[in-house]
């Protein structure tokens, strides 16, 4: 019986050819609209760490004395940044050795790199972290080792792939010497690309969703400061701090980084009693080392909770999904029209069926069939009309655009969609067409 109405519904799609092909391109319309929007909300809103971020937190406790504060706005929204970043003394006190849990700190700033023996410097991006990071950021080594928390002080370094080959060709970088600051740092390791997208867990905020920039270098924080290498800073600092009061124009003038934050702290908690016990110390000790005549100011926040916070998905994203939307609702409703008058106008064969046995069930599973076909045609033209769309938004200005593209994952998903648009926009017309009384229309035959 299946098969029998499959086959009447795949001859009705030929026998009103022109009513079918607009019906197939408003679905491919409404389809590639609604799909290339959520295709860039997936990807803005995907796991920067699959199976990681869910773990990773990130202390803050404000100890700045005086009320001005450096402010850092997102480039993309204009939203101020929540950036966990504390001064050395709180971050070493919220990192203490004896907790069983993996922490580390984070400082992401710039600095000259040359090899041993040449006289060709390359401005590169550098991480100064703690031994921790590698393990609980899944940083994915090729070659060598990471350093051991017995060799916070030593001038050790781990680089890129891309930059290994930049400096010394297709040889081995391992053992080899980068000259940085005024040190010689030895190589012990050399990365995979490693690219998180967003890049959450650093105050390098400006290229948050830029593919094409990664930290090149992992340096030991301890080691790296001894080298005279220069954190980056919040630009918030205690009043009495050599350099200005805090305001974050006051920077480039010297100040003691002892009294400013620049350090950002995070720690791997597994279990929800790790995440409350861990929580509660930071509020404790925001509460022994409030500033004056302020309250303490605490918070635990995870990688989920960072991203809303700072709103990393941009509102015109979610705006421009629910434009989409609803202009895909619009086209759905206009073939449910389209159907209708397509299925009324062969009423007449609805009731000779009906008058030589047909069931209601067989008239309706004969319209659903056909309405599904036309949805999967137009599902199958909507990929290349969404690829075509994705291609746009690429070429686009905007740090996350050049994210949109379709994954298999998404894929599927607008299958599904056409699918299921079939079965709701067809069933209207369907039922309609069981309600034709047979009688009717067999005496005007």
């Amino acid at each position: 019986m299946w098969g029998y109405a499959l086959g009447l519904a795949w001859k009705g799609l030929g026998r009103f050819p022109k009513s079918s092909l607009l019906a197939v391109m408003t679905v491919a319309l409404g389809l590639a609209a609604a799909m290339c929007t959520l295709t860039l909300l997936h990807v803005l809103s995907t796991d920067p760490l699959p199976g990681r971020s869910q773990h990773l937190y990130s202390p803050y406790v404000d100890t700045v004395q005086g009320r001005l504060k450096g402010i850092w706005k997102n480039p993309a929204n204009g939203v101020q940044w929540q950036m966990n970043v504390m001064k050395p003394a709180d971050a070493q006190a919220l990192l203490t050795p004896d907790r069983s849990v993996r922490q580390a700190a984070i400082n992401e700033t710039t600095a000259y790199i040359s090899a041993d023996g040449s006289r060709k410097h390359v401005n590169q991006n550098l991480l100064l972290t703690t031994h921790g990071f590698a393990a609980m950021f899944g940083l994915p080594l090729l070659q060598g080792r990471f350093w051991s928390a017995g060799e916070e002080q030593s001038p050790l370094a781990v680089i890129s792939i891309d930059l290994a080959r930049r400096l010394f060709g297709p040889a081995s970088a391992i053992d080899k010497l980068v000259h940085i600051g005024k040190a010689d740092f030895r190589i012990i390791g050399v990365s995979a690309p490693y690219r998180p997208e967003p890049h959450f867990f650093s105050m390098n905020q400006q290229w948050t969703f830029d593919a094409s920039r990664q930290d090149d270098v992992y340096l030991p924080l301890q080691a790296a400061l001894g080298a005279g290498i220069t954190a980056s800073e919040s630009g918030s600092c205690d009043e009495h701090t050599k350099g200005g009061s805090g305001l974050l124009s006051d920077i480039s003038q010297p100040r003691d980084l002892t009294h400013c934050e620049w350090l950002i702290p995070w720690v791997e908690l597994d279990t929800p009693a790790q995440v409350a016990g861990y929580e509660a110390f930071v509020r404790h000790y925001a509460e022994d080392h409030r500033p004056l005549g302020r309250k303490p100011l605490s918070r635990l926040d995870s990688v989920a909770g960072w991203m809303r916070q700072n709103r990393v998905i941009p509102d015109h994203a979610r705006l421009n999904l629910w434009l989409a939307v609803g202009f895909g609702l619009l086209c759905m409703v206009n073939v449910t029209g389209l159907l209708t008058a397509r299925f009324l106008r062969r009423s007449q064969e609805v009731s000779i069926r009906r008058a030589i046995g047909a069931t209601r069930r067989d008239i309706f599973a004969q319209c659903l069939f056909e309405s599904c076909g036309i949805c999967i045609v137009g599902g199958l033209l909507a990929l290349p009309l969404t690829q075509a769309g994705l291609w746009i938004l690429r070429h686009q200005q905007g740090d996350y655009n050049a994210l949109a593209r379709l994954d298999p994952a998404m894929f599927a998903a607008l299958f599904l969609i056409a699918v299921l648009t079939g079965l709701l926009v067809g069933s209207i017309p369907a039922w309609r067409a069981t309600r034709v009384s047979p009688g009717l229309h067999l005496k005007a035959v």
